[in-house]
C-alpha cells in the first residue's frame, strides 16, 4: 500500500539522516524524492482520512 512505502521511505531516511533519496529504476536514477515530499504526501492522506471520518460522523 501507498501508505506503507511512505512510512518506510520516512524510516530510512530519518535512520540515514538524509533529506533526500534517488529513485531507482533498473539502475537508473528517474527522479528524487525529498522529506518534504513525504510530509506532504502523509498530509494529504491524513486530511482525506479526517474527511472520510467526518462524514461517517455525520451521516
Amino acid at each position: 500500500q501507498a501508505t506503507d512505502l511512505v512510512s518506510l521511505a520516512m524510516s530510512v531516511m530519518t535512520e540515514k539522516r538524509v533529506r533526500h533519496m534517488p529513485i531507482m529504476d533498473n539502475g537508473s536514477m528517474i527522479g528524487i524524492l525529498s522529506i518534504g515530499d513525504l510530509v506532504k504526501a502523509t498530509i494529504e492522506y491524513q486530511a482525506e482520512l479526517i474527511a472520510q471520518l467526518e462524514g461517517y460522523i455525520r451521516s
